[in-house]
């Protein structure tokens, strides 16, 4: 079976996710065989897989990207993140168990490193690629974690922090699993927006997200052109050009609801419904293992 994880111009955390989880939980599972392909973290439930291949869904969502994938008999659910994405795929709301990050509960002790961030931000990987967060972090006074940066760096950040502002969905759904108190970022690129309803409608969570806005004139005019997509690519391929030209210039309203936000409480989903979650997808891992461990016997 082979793993599949999404992967753009460059490594982004949530996505990434996958090759580090899944080498803990299950070492020696995969290979190279597509005629059988592994889903796991991320909206991957996309519509463009080989027909005639196996689909093994574990925890995956379906995030709009592209049109619903037409369920058969080469799809295989285990579970999936959240109850939109069960209805958009028809299939019964019991699979509706949660993102299957939650799973880094099993593999990482958050509490055995000391906190040292009263607050961190993370923004959405695109946004740390055209943004100038780190910037804006810097002037207000708030601690920058870069979703490009390794898995481990980056549960380390969280689980130094006593509270986490984020914009990438798995900033918030990895500190949630980590306990770690969150608020949510609405995400700057409206199609990023409704697969976080989704992770939360498994917890029953509802979202209190803020508006944050542009942190650069790269993120003002691609938020002006958004339905261009010629100018859009043209400004976002000349990013680090049209930084240079402007100073690296962040913007001052920005930086100030930056600070307003980062002195907002936290959310948490229930104690409970984490780790109901958690539970139950351990259930399901077993009777992952089972079930192939049972079709490897059988074809020898």
């Amino acid at each position: 079976m082979k793993m599949f994880a999404y992967r753009g111009k460059h490594e982004n955390f949530g996505d990434e996710l996958n090759h580090w989880l899944w080498e803990r939980l299950l070492p020696g599972f995969f290979d190279e065989d597509e005629g059988q392909l592994f889903l796991g973290i991320g909206s991957i439930l996309y519509d463009n897989f080989d027909p005639n291949m196996q689909k093994i869904v574990f925890g995956s969502g379906y995030g709009g990207y592209t049109n619903p994938p037409k369920v058969d008999g080469n799809w295989t659910f285990y579970f999936v993140r959240g109850k939109k994405t069960a209805e958009v795929l028809g299939i019964d709301p019991s699979y509706a168990i949660g993102d299957s990050g939650i799973l880094t509960r099993s593999c990482w002790d958050a509490k055995s490193i000391e906190k040292r961030y009263p607050v961190s931000f993370m923004p959405h990987y695109e946004s740390a690629m055209y943004g100038s967060w780190d910037k804006a972090c810097d002037l207000a006074g708030i601690h920058y974690i870069d979703p490009r940066w390794s898995v481990d760096k980056v549960l380390t950040e969280i689980s130094a922090s006593h509270k986490v502002v984020s914009e990438a969905m798995h900033g918030c759904i990895i500190s949630d699993a980590l306990r770690v108190p969150w608020r949510a970022i609405r995400p700057i690129a409206p199609g990023n927006r409704a697969k976080w309803y989704d992770w939360a409608s498994a917890l029953d969570l509802e979202i209190d997200f803020d508006p944050i806005g542009p942190s650069n004139l790269v993120e003002v005019g691609a938020s002006l052109v958004r339905k261009n997509t010629t100018l859009l690519k043209n400004i976002t391929f000349r990013h680090r050009r049209i930084r240079q030209l402007t100073g690296n210039y962040v913007l001052g309203s920005t930086v100030k609801t930056l600070q307003r936000v980062a002195e907002k409480p936290g959310q948490l989903s229930t104690d409970e419904a984490i780790a109901r979650a958690h539970e139950r997808m351990l259930v399901e891992l077993n009777r992952l293992k089972q079930d192939f461990s049972k079709k490897t016997a059988s074809a020898l």
